[in-house]
């Protein structure tokens, strides 16, 4: 009897479903229930007229349940921002300690962005997203850098729910920058004050916007 090899790469085109409730040894409804489920964590993906494939990157893996988790327990805005903001701040080290240069070509592409749009607060928010998924990966940590995608719908959400409580777009741009130069000088301690500044600031525009108390 034949056995699935023990590794599958990203994209790989997995057998039919006559074939891999063979290999397996178990009923074709068992295995339609457990690629359902395989699908709903995101480690595969189906695509019509073409079978089912291993997803082509693992970013998405959890962040379809964790993201149904959230709109069941549809936890406040105070609970998102406290979780938010304990992820950045030690990643923003870890970033410091770890980032290689092409981390600092993305943190850099996201600022040169931002600073472009910073007179529409509306289309600062996807090069800010950009920012933050940047450090994220520039910790070098799989394991946060996918919480942090999980989050990445609700923190956007945030993001523009507080902008109209930002008096100074500028000064909000100035302290990514001042994150970014502590991550590019590896300066771990900068990293961390720099970014606990920035949701400091984030705070302040939630609770202006009425969102915190």
């Amino acid at each position: 009897m034949g056995r699935l090899k023990p590794m599958l790469t990203a994209g790989t085109r997995l057998p039919s479903e006559r074939e891999l409730s063979k290999r397996l040894r178990v009923s074709r409804p068992s295995l339609r229930e457990a690629l359902r489920t395989l699908e709903l964590m995101g480690v595969v993906d189906t695509r019509h007229g073409s079978g089912t494939h291993v997803a082509d990157s693992g970013t998405e893996i959890l962040k379809k349940p964790l993201e149904f988790l959230l709109h069941l327990d549809r936890p406040s805005i105070a609970d998102l921002h406290e979780t938010r903001t304990l992820l950045e701040i030690h990643l923003a080290g870890r970033a410091a300690e770890r980032r290689t240069d092409a981390d600092l070509e993305a943190l850099d592409a996201a600022l040169r962005d931002m600073k472009k749009n910073l007179p529409r607060p509306s289309d600062v928010t996807d090069p800010d997203l950009r920012f933050h998924t940047a450090i994220a990966a520039a910790s070098h940590n799989r394991l946060l850098e996918r919480l942090m995608n999980c989050l990445r719908e609700a923190i956007s959400a945030m993001m523009e729910a507080a902008w109209p409580g930002q008096a100074d777009m500028k000064a909000s741009y100035d302290l990514h920058v001042r994150v970014a130069t502590a991550i590019r000088k590896k300066d771990v301690d900068a990293a961390r004050q720099a970014m606990t500044r920035h949701m400091d600031g984030m705070t302040r525009e939630l609770r202006e916007v009425g969102l915190l108390t």
